[in-house]
C-alpha cells in the first residue's frame, strides 16, 4: 500500500506558520488524514488477523474491496477516507487492537461501512457484512452519507449490506432499505421481519453559497446506535445560525473563507446540560465565562475537517471568529501530523490567559496559533461595521494582543519545542510584533533585547 511522500518548501511552511497558506496549500494538507487513516486501517487489518479477532475475515474482505475502489474510483474513495468520522473510528480501532481489546465498540468490521460509502459515492457496487446485536438489530453508518437501521427481530449473527451506487439502492439481507434519497428498486421480502430504514446525514450550505457541510457526530461511524438522527428542521436552524458569520467571512475575509471551504466538511453540534451549559465546557473544566457563553466551539486533532459548535443564536462577528479559530486548529493539526512541533516526551504545563489551569505544551502552541488567527480577524474588523461592531473588534483585538504577546514570549523561552515548533513560534512572534508596528529585523532579533534561536533547515518529509 502506498500513501505518498510529503514534502513542503520552507516558504510554504512559513506561510502556514503565520496563519496563511491559501486554498491550494490547505487542500494539499488534507491529504494527511487520508494517509494516516489508510495506515491505521492497514495496521488494524493485520492486528485483527494476528489477534484472531472474530471479525477478522470480514475485515480482510473489506480491505480487499477498498483496494479495488481506490484503483477504480480514487476521487470518491479519497473523500470518504478523509471524512472526520473515519479518522476517529480508525484511530480508536487501532488503539483498541493495539491493547489487545477484542470487544471494543471501535469494531474493525466497521471498515465495511467505509467501503459501502465509497462504493455509493463512486456509483459502484459492493457487498459487505456486519455483526448484529444479540436481538438481531443492526445500525450501520455510511460516513458522510447516512445510517441504515433495522430493529430487533432480524436474526442474530451477520447482516449483509449490498450497495448499488449507480442505482442509489441499498439492501440489507436482501430487503430494500427505504428513506430519503434512495431508490428502492431492489427486490426481496422481509419475511415478517423489520424493514430497514435510511436516515441521511443532513447537508447544509450557510447563506446558500458557503461550503457544503455535513451535520454529523464524530461517534456516528464507531457507535451509530448512540447518535440520534438530525431532522431537516434542525439542519435548517444550523444553516441559519452559520449564515451571518459565513457572509462576513466571504465579503471581508476572503482568504479565510476560501480555506474554510477547502478544510471543513463537517459541523458537530455540541450538546448542553440541563442548566443550558455546553457539555464541552462542563467536562473540560471551563471558566465561568465559557460555562455561560452563548457560543462554544472546538476541534479534535484526530478529526481534521470537523468543527464542533454549540447551538443557539449568535451575531455574525463572534460566529465568524469561531470559524476562523477552529479553521486554524484544523490547519495546525494537519501540519503537526507531518512535522511534529513538540517533543513527544515533553511533560511541562504552562498557564494560558484564555483557559483556566495550566496547559500542556502542545495545547499552548495550538492555542497561540488559533488566537493569532482570531487576532488578525478582529484587527481587520476594526475598520468595518457599526459603531458597536467596531467597539467589539477593538476590545477583542486588544485582549488578544496582550494574551498572544504573553504566550509567544513564554514559548520562545520554553524547552520542548522541535525545530519546526520553534520556527512556527518565531513566525507567530513576528505577526504579533507587527500588530504594534514592530517587525523582527533581519539580524534575528524581535523586540529590543530578544534574541531568536537558530532556525531549522527547510521542512521535508519526516
Amino acid at each position: 500500500m502506498r500513501t505518498g511522500r510529503y514534502e513542503m518548501p520552507v516558504g510554504t511552511f512559513r506561510a502556514l506558520a503565520r496563519g496563511g497558506g491559501g486554498g491550494d496549500v490547505v487542500r494539499r494538507l488534507l491529504a494527511v488524514p487520508v494517509s494516516r487513516n489508510l495506515l491505521a486501517m492497514r495496521s488494524a487489518v493485520v492486528l485483527a488477523t494476528d489477534l484472531g479477532h472474530p471479525h477478522a475475515p470480514l475485515v480482510n474482505d473489506a480491505w480487499q474491496l477498498l483496494g479495488e475502489l481506490r484503483r477504480s474510483a480514487p476521487g470518491p474513495t479519497r473523500v470518504v477516507l478523509g471524512y472526520p468520522t473515519v479518522s476517529v473510528w480508525a484511530a480508536g480501532t487501532l488503539r483498541a487492537l493495539g491493547h489487545g481489546d477484542r470487544g471494543s465498540a471501535d469494531d474493525p468490521a466497521t471498515l465495511g461501512a467505509v467501503v459501502a460509502a465509497a462504493a455509493m459515492r463512486a456509483g459502484g457496487r459492493a457487498r459487505v457484512s456486519f455483526p448484529t446485536s444479540p436481538s438481531g438489530a443492526v445500525t450501520v453508518a455510511l460516513p458522510g452519507l447516512g445510517r441504515v437501521h433495522r430493529g430487533p427481530g432480524g436474526g442474530a449473527g451477520l447482516a449483509e449490506l449490498t450497495v448499488d451506487g449507480a442505482r442509489r439502492t441499498l439492501t440489507l439481507d436482501g430487503v430494500p432499505v427505504t428513506g430519503p434519497g434512495l431508490c428502492p428498486r431492489a427486490t426481496g421480502t422481509a419475511g415478517g421481519g423489520p424493514t430497514p430504514a435510511w436516515h441521511p446525514v443532513p447537508r447544509l450550505r450557510a447563506d446558500g453559497h458557503g461550503p457544503r457541510l455535513h451535520l454529523d457526530d464524530l461517534r456516528s461511524l464507531a457507535r451509530p446506535a448512540a447518535v440520534a438522527p438530525v431532522d431537516v428542521v434542525r439542519a435548517a436552524r444550523w444553516a441559519a445560525r452559520l449564515s451571518p458569520g459565513w457572509r462576513l467571512l466571504a465579503t471581508r475575509h476572503r482568504r479565510a473563507a476560501t480555506e474554510l471551504t477547502e478544510a471543513i466538511s463537517m459541523v458537530m453540534p455540541l450538546a448542553r446540560d440541563a442548566a443550558g451549559r455546553p457539555w464541552a465546557a462542563v467536562t473540560n473544566g471551563g471558566t465561568p465565562d465559557e460555562l455561560t457563553a452563548p457560543l462554544i466551539s472546538g476541534t479534535f486533532p484526530a478529526a481534521v475537517g470537523c468543527v464542533a459548535m454549540s447551538d443557539g443564536p449568535g451575531a455574525a462577528g463572534p460566529i465568524a471568529a469561531a470559524l476562523v479559530h477552529e479553521l486554524a486548529h484544523n490547519k495546525l493539526a494537519a501540519l503537526d501530523h507531518l512535522f511534529p512541533l513538540v517533543e513527544a516526551a515533553e511533560p511541562a504545563r504552562h498557564p494560558a490567559p484564555w483557559r483556566a489551569g495550566a496547559r500542556p505544551l502542545p495545547a499552548l502552541v495550538q492555542g497561540l496559533y488559533a488566537h493569532v488567527a482570531v487576532g488578525e480577524f478582529w484587527r481587520r474588523e476594526r475598520r468595518f461595521g457599526t459603531t458597536t461592531g467596531r467597539h467589539l473588534a477593538h476590545a477583542e483585538f486588544a485582549r488578544l494582543q496582550v494574551a498572544c504577546r504573553e504566550v509567544a514570549d513564554l514559548l520562545r523561552s520554553a524547552d520542548g519545542l522541535t525545530g519546526y515548533g520553534r520556527l512556527l513560534v518565531d513566525q507567530l512572534d513576528d505577526v504579533v510584533d507587527g500588530w504594534s508596528g514592530r517587525r523582527a529585523g533581519s539580524t534575528g532579533t524581535g523586540r529590543a533585547g530578544r534574541r531568536r534561536r537558530p532556525r531549522p533547515a527547510p521542512p521535508v518529509s519526516p
